[in-house]
């Protein structure tokens, strides 16, 4: 009767912990007993592999009663997954008809209760306390009637039998004996799909394939048949042919819904994917690797690929919806998934409940690392914003401890974000299911238990860069333009709204398009818009579709590791002489310059140079990936007989398995970056011709790398305005109209600005949204009052409208419409003792309020909406002397050399070096652009804290150019509060700018001038 962690803050011990303490008591058998099955395949292969027969049970709340399940057979774990996924509405009738194959026990049964086991030792207690102090939300010593008493601990054998007596010990012999239920690890259960036409599944596979290679290859068709061929056969082998029509038609039903999606993943590699437009990347062209997505190796090791599409993020829910309505919840369900403890979590539900108050745990907590809950401890000395002296008190100090032992730990079953499971059996055989938040049946198991019982996953995933290109299509169509990303050409009525461009323009040759890439300029464009891919782009000079799909990989960890980044960027520009360790890599590391960048590329090595198969490669990746040293160790005997049984001499050895090694962590196969490149190039393509509607359409999906501040800094820089929201504008999406830009703005060129929608506006309800929307279809507003009387805002909605300029093109100052809006406000509650009784519309004047200087209508702007929409977001700090810096669009001119700057910070981003010392990166804007600034480990922690203490910071820096001379970045030196401009200083303090700890500089604005040591400050 084990309890683990996840009966959900009622046990303290892992899985782990469970059959490691039984292994050293020589505990026989073991029942996990749960209120769940959560846990019951990872228990299941854990006490196997220990010599430790499994039993599978459940704890059971029937009508009052709680019961003890134990499976016998395959009948009685099919009768226990429907009775837990009744969950609380489990009835004696439920019971009476699932009983079969169960031993049922009550837990409370006279001379046969079982003790329960919730924690290991008797030290333990205090822990457990906590959890239970944690489930029932009260403080650790505060008497709870849920909070249970009496003793948990494992004790071994004999110690139990003498604490329970002989016929406890008894009971649960006879229990074990009868229980032999097994897992079946060795079946796949694909879903079912007969095809209309009354053919088998795998004649119309074949049928779809070969109709659409001759429609993909036209003429070229014949010279691809064998590897159709191949690729079908193969998938025959594994009986995937159900699987791939079954992707198939759910793609047919989006097509005709207009959902659009791209395929990822090593599916892309699929031929057979491409040629059923499962997948919209040529595998030929790209040469891409099938034997990544399936081969032998792999189908022996039952690691069965699933294949991931990635949908708009508003349209993922209605394909989901599309395949439970298909399959039904007795063969479709989503995939399980827990919300586990990180640091932060940890460490606040503690401190509540040893005291702390709710305040102070969110002041302490809000500049806590983003890490595990077991690294937390030694992560905060290593912190400068979380250097204080408090964390060393307590409760403060015995909160960081208990947090270490929360690492991971599930506090709540929630769905896996993307995964779905379709089964030809029904679902509740394999595992019960629970209903989730969205009313979607979900499974207890997770995406690591599914795959072993055999259930196929497909991965349905949101995307916001899918989202952005659609709306800035649709907004395109609407105006006569013809936007086709697919052939990237542009026609219909409209012509381009950008300058004319030479035709016709072949796909990923634009050189505008390019250009934009090269120069760190892709803001807005997902998958290629973080400082990290922005920079990396400008050091390897991208200009074509092949080095573009490899920089989606070359940044991962795995292929990064050992300075493997720069050394691809300078290969890519010819700065660097390429290498491809042996001459049989050629072939395979040719796309990279000799640099291991795509997963697929250990197994390709494996097989061109120690002649190992592609199945025994895969299996080594998957180890790097995982750094499974002793998995690594074995293989890399492997790998050096089989090279030296093919001829290969000892020294050539040693350094092609240094090249595999080096590839330690996960990236990306090659399929999965060629279907992000593609659409990558297809966003800088829509942004470089279609520049405002893309940015608005950036901004009305939220979905990318930064903030919306960021993106309308990037809208400025390209010299486009906005516009304050109007509640006449029908739109809830941010759009695009012609008109000058705002007071302030650099005058937009192309003559755009950006309206945001409604919805934005800090504070404004969904129900008032809803009144709005449905009033502004009826009849435009006519004035502050009709929106009032129709719409009836709450609170202070109408006066937040009025702040951010919602009136603006009705009749009257801001001041006239904050006082009208109070007059409604009256005579909507009229009795009421009220400033304006009597008083007419007509009479009210301006004169009872001060119309909002320009600095203010900003202040309320970046307040309610995030960001300034009459000015520059930077004109909300008038004090800094922003005129006595460096522009950071002028920084590329000093490289090599020591400035002085100013920011607003942007961007805050966390980061530990590679040992293991805490940095950070920041983004700084100033009115000419944004720069990204790294700050080593010995810099933040001598100013650090200055990143956190001002939004708006001095930086003194050394301009680190890229190689090719085409980038940089700021290695910061220096961090500091920023220079106050004369006339804001109060007259003692007149003397006094800046950080005096800091290193100084004299210089006047715009000079550079010689300093010790050869370098050169410009300030």
């Amino acid at each position: 009767n084990v309890r683990s962690c996840y009966s959900f803050l009622d046990s303290t011990l892992t899985i782990p912990a469970i059959v490691e303490a039984a292994a050293a008591f020589g505990v026989p058998a073991l029942a996990l007993m749960d209120p769940n099955l959560h846990a019951a395949v990872p228990f299941f292969q854990a006490a196997s592999a220990a010599g430790i027969k499994p039993i599978v049970g459940a704890e059971l709340r029937c009508e009052g009663d709680t019961l003890l399940a134990y499976v016998q057979n395959g009948c009685g774990y099919r009768n226990l997954c429907r009775l837990l996924s009744h969950g609380e509405g489990m009835t004696a009738e439920h019971l009476r008809q699932h009983r079969e194959g169960l031993v049922t026990v009550k837990a409370d049964s006279p001379g046969f209760a079982l003790p329960e086991i919730r924690y290991h030792k008797a030290e333990d207690r205090v822990f457990f306390d906590v959890l239970q102090s944690m489930k029932t939300l009260t403080l650790l010593h505060e008497a709870h009637s849920k909070k249970r008493r009496g003793d948990f601990a494992f004790h071994p054998p004999p110690e139990w039998e003498a604490r329970h007596g002989a016929k406890a010990l008894e009971a649960t012999r006879e229990i074990a004996a009868q229980c032999e239920f097994v897992f079946d690890f060795q079946t796949l259960r694909f879903p079912r799909y007969t095809p209309d036409d009354g053919s088998t599944p795998a004649a119309m596979l074949e049928r779809l394939a070969h109709e659409g290679l001759r429609r993909r290859y036209g003429g070229r068709a014949a010279s691809h048949e064998a590897q159709l061929r191949e690729e079908l056969a193969i998938v025959g082998e594994v009986g995937y042919e159900e699987y791939f029509l079954t992707v198939w038609h759910l793609l047919q039903e989006c097509a005709q819904l207009g959902i659009n999606w791209i395929t990822r993943g090593s599916a892309a590699d699929s031929l057979v994917c491409y040629c059923l437009g499962i997948s919209n990347v040529c595998p030929i062209r790209f040469e891409l690797y099938f034997k990544r997505f399936l081969n032998r190796d792999r189908m022996a090791l039952q690691k069965l690929p699933d294949i991931d599409v990635d949908f708009a993020h508003d349209r993922k829910d209605d394909v989901v919806n599309l395949l439970l309505a298909r399959y039904g919840p007795e063969h479709a369900a989503i995939v399980g998934g827990f919300s586990t403890f990180q640091a932060r979590s940890a460490f606040g539900d503690i401190a509540k409940v040893l005291g702390l108050a709710e305040h102070e745990i969110r002041r302490m907590t809000e500049h806590m690392p983003w890490t595990s809950a077991r690294r937390i401890a030694a992560a905060l000395p290593l912190s400068r914003e979380c250097a204080d002296a408090f964390w060393q008190e307590e409760p403060q100090r015995t909160a960081l401890l208990l947090a270490e032992r929360l690492d991971g730990f599930p506090r709540y079953a929630k769905m896996h974000p993307c995964g779905v499971v379709l089964s030809r059996d029904p679902i509740r055989d394999h595992t019960p299911t629970f209903v989730s938040a969205k009313g979607w049946p979900t499974t207890h198991f997770d995406m690591d238990a599914v795959e072993p019982v055999g259930l196929i996953k497909l991965d349905i995933l949101a995307q916001g860069g899918l989202a952005v290109l659609r709306d800035t299509q649709a907004t395109l169509q609407g105006r006569g333009i013809h936007l086709d990303l697919a052939a990237l050409e542009v026609g219909g009525l409209g012509g381009t709204e950008n300058p004319p461009r030479p035709e016709p323009v072949e796909p990923w040759t634009d050189a505008g398009v390019w250009e934009m890439i090269a120069t760190g300029n892709a803001r807005g464009v997902h998958h290629i818009e973080s400082p990290a891919m922005t920079s990396l782009a400008c050091m390897a000079g991208v200009r074509d579709i092949d080095c573009l799909i490899a920089l989606v990989s070359v940044i991962r960890p795995g292929a990064a590791n050992g300075l493997k980044k720069d050394q691809w960027a300078k290969r890519a520009q010819g700065l660097e002489a390429v290498d491809c360790t042996h001459e049989s890599l050629a072939t395979v590391l040719r796309s990279t310059f000799g640099v291991v960048a795509y997963e697929e590329h250990i197994a390709q090595i494996c097989e061109a140079f120690a002649g190992m198969s592609a199945g025994r490669g895969d299996v080594l990746r998957r180890a790097l990936v995982k750094m499974d040293a002793a998995k690594i160790a074995e293989l890399e005997r492997e790998f050096i007989a089989a090279a030296c049984a093919r001829g290969r001499d000892a020294e050539s050895i040693a350094r092609v398995w240094l090249l595999v090694a080096g590839f330690q962590g996960y990236a990306f196969c090659r399929a999965h970056s060629t279907a992000y490149g593609v659409e990558a190039y297809q966003g800088a393509y829509a942004k470089h011709y279609h520049t405002a509607k893309f940015m608005a359409a950036v901004l009305t999906n939220g979905k990318g790398f930064y903030g919306p501040l960021v993106y309308t800094l990037e809208c400025r820089r390209l010299g486009i305005g906005f516009l304050s929201p109007d509640v006449n504008a029908p739109a809830d999406a941010f759009t695009v109209e012609d008109s000058t830009a705002p007071h302030g703005t650099p005058a937009p060129s192309l003559g755009k600005a950006i309206r945001p929608p409604l919805r934005c506006v800090k504070g404004l309800g969904e129900a008032t949204l809803t009144r709005w929307r449905k009033e502004r279809a009826r009849a435009p507003f006519a004035s502050v009052r009709d929106f009032i009387e129709r719409v009836s805002p709450e609170g202070t909605e109408a006066l937040n409208l009025i702040r951010v300029g919602a009136f603006d093109a009705m009749a009257g100052t801001r001041t006239e419409q904050f006082w009208r809006c109070l007059h409604c406000a009256h005579e909507a509650h009229a009795g009421t003792d009220w400033l304006f009784q009597g008083t007419a519309e007509h009479e009210i004047r301006a004169a009872y309020r001060e119309e909002p200087m320009p600095l203010q209508k900003l202040r309320d702007e970046t307040e309610l909406l995030g960001y300034a929409v009459s000015g520059h977001p930077l004109d909300c700090q008038p004090h800094i002397a922003w005129e006595s810096y460096c522009p950071i669009a002028d920084l590329h001119h000093y490289p090599g050399q020591r400035v002085t700057v100013c920011g607003l910070i942007v961007v805050s981003r966390s980061h530990v070096q590679a040992d293991g010392q805490p940095m950070k990166f920041i983004s700084i804007c100033d009115y000419t652009g944004i720069v990204e600034c790294e700050i080593f480990a010995a810099a933040y922690r001598a100013c650090g804290l200055a990143t956190i203490r001002f939004p708006v910071v001095q930086v003194v820096a050394e301009v680190m150019a890229f190689d090719n001379k085409a980038g940089f970045t700021l290695r910061v030196q220096w961090v500091s509060q920023a220079r106050t401009r004369p006339e804001f200083l109060p007259r003692a303090k007149e003397k006094a700018c800046g950080d005096a700890s800091a290193p100084q500089t004299h210089t006047r604005p715009g000079m550079a001038t010689g300093i010790p040591g050869g370098s050169a400050d410009l300030t």
